[in-house]
């Protein structure tokens, strides 16, 4: 698309490629593909040639009825605040996004188009057919027998919605004037433009901007931090609290150490390193000199409050220094990060060819299948009954339902009466079971215990009960116990 030709021409003639549908999203496309698509269409039907099938013969100044009636083929399904049917296949409501974004007159080639989408989204091509076809990555199971979605078959609201998003972004302009000279209401006319907005000086930029923000943030929020991370009329509408525990004072080094680990991620092999760290079972101050550990760097993740460098080799946790494990070190408690070469690192179980299958991959298959990012720990059954109120505001419909798996009073005993456990301490926790109210919701989680876990169980307080393991549930009973100490009259 060349700016030049685009400020000079009155004529909207640009097919609906992704660099450009991605202006009209004003975020994620990904998020926002059949807005995006409908205000190219409504923008053909104003600006369009002569030539193209859906322009309409609209003065300068005109309202949605005005545009409505041209538009569409009967203005009676479209006028109110109701989805049209489907009345009419020669009626624009009838086609579907993709017969809009690939048909052969001013659309994109199909190839190609979604070549581009895939390299800015990180999707599967099944989820982006889905997009295509049903309007949302993940459609409901019974989608199969669902239609494709139509376009255009969209209620008067939403499409004084587009109407108002294309005058936001320049595209038109409005005015308030009385719906008849003896009335007090008033109605909104739109005006048509002399002038295309100058939007495409900034798109490359915005693209690449939202591509390190898909790769970083890995669930939908990284959509919703695309949408509204840009100022809205001179205004900035969201903000992003993260909790961030470390120190000021250590900024320059946690860069320093980022930096490095950039340039070392850069080097083919990706060599190992030797950090000096002071680990939290050890910590009294920042003063301390900490221990030495020869480790395989793999990623950096922020969690639990602060930035952890995930990393395959020594750790703290073992006493003996050669056993390899995984572990995150804090980065604002290393010391000292020094490179090494293969050749001179002599540990057993520690290989080049061990380290380079180690990936930030296998740290997302460790997350998918099990609660906790306390990776060297061997996974447990979580048994946890939730207030059914409570889980289903926080669990059910949510990601999380993915990790607690729902199950019944029944399978629940099932898994006690399996469990590795005293006879007398099963029969006590199937006796509490028994006494819990038939309404309550219980799940099997499959985790490794952290400090994280634990605190977040803690957070839901009363609202959930933990069966087992039965050292955690000891865990959570001590800590109530010695918090009620505190705060009897």
């Amino acid at each position: 698309m060349n700016q030049s030709n685009f400020r000079a021409s009155k004529v909207f003639d640009f097919s609906p490629d992704v660099e450009f549908l991605q202006i009209l999203a004003r975020g994620s496309l990904k998020q926002n593909l059949p807005k995006a698509v409908r205000l190219w269409v409504i923008l053909r039907s104003l600006y369009g040639d002569a030539a193209d099938p859906v322009k309409v013969e609209l003065g300068n100044k005109f309202t949605y009825n005005d545009w409505c009636r041209q538009f569409f083929t009967e203005l009676d399904y479209h006028k109110n605040d109701i989805i049209p049917h489907n009345h009419d296949s020669n009626c624009s409501c009838h086609k579907t996004m993709t017969d809009w974004l690939f048909e052969p007159i001013l659309g994109s080639n199909d190839d190609e188009w979604k070549k581009s989408f895939l390299q800015l989204y990180s999707v599967t091509p099944q989820q982006l057919n889905n997009l295509l076809n049903y309007g949302i990555i993940s459609p409901r199971k019974e989608s199969k027998k669902q239609e494709k979605i139509r376009l255009l078959a969209k209620t008067r609201k939403n499409f004084q919605y587009d109407f108002q998003t294309l005058v936001s972004m320049g595209w038109l302009q409005t005015e308030k004037v009385k719906s008849a000279p003896t009335h007090n209401k008033f109605k909104t006319q739109y005006i048509k433009v002399d002038s295309f907005p100058d939007v495409l000086m900034s798109v490359s930029s915005e693209i690449v901007d939202n591509q390190g923000i898909e790769n970083i943030i890995q669930n939908d929020l990284a959509d919703f931090f695309n949408e509204f991370s840009q100022k809205i009329n001179h205004e900035q509408r969201f903000f992003l609290e993260l909790e961030y525990i470390v120190h000021q004072q250590f900024s320059e080094k946690i860069n320093n150490w980022t930096q490095k680990l950039k340039n070392l991620w850069q080097s083919q092999p990706i060599p190992p390193i030797k950090i000096t760290y002071v680990s939290a079972s050890n910590f009294q101050n920042y003063q301390d000199e900490g221990e030495d550990y020869i480790i395989y760097p793999v990623c950096i993740y922020y969690s639990q409050r602060a930035p952890y460098l995930f990393a395959y080799g020594q750790t703290p946790n073992d006493s003996s220094p050669m056993k390899i494990n995984w572990y995150g070190y804090r980065l604002d408690r290393i010391k000292n990060i020094e490179e090494l070469e293969w050749n001179l690192v002599k540990l057993p179980n520690f290989s080049q060819k061990r380290c380079e299958s180690k990936t930030p991959q296998t740290l997302e298959d460790f997350c998918s299948e099990a609660w906790g990012f306390n990776f060297a720990r061997p996974q447990e059954i979580l048994l946890i009954r939730f207030d059914r109120y409570y889980h289903n505001l926080y669990i059910q419909g949510t990601e999380r339902e993915k990790l607690f798996k729902q199950i019944s009073k029944k399978q629940a005993q099932s898994l006690i009466n399996n469990s590795q456990i005293k006879l007398q301490q099963k029969q006590q926790l199937l006796g509490s079971l028994k006494s819990r109210s038939s309404s309550d919701i219980y799940c099997r989680v499959s985790y490794r215990q952290d400090f994280n876990t634990i605190m977040r169980l803690r957070s839901w307080g009363p609202k959930v009960e933990v069966f087992l393991p039965l050292g955690l549930r000891e865990t959570m009973a001590n800590d109530v116990q010695q918090a009620w100490k505190f705060y009897q009259k």
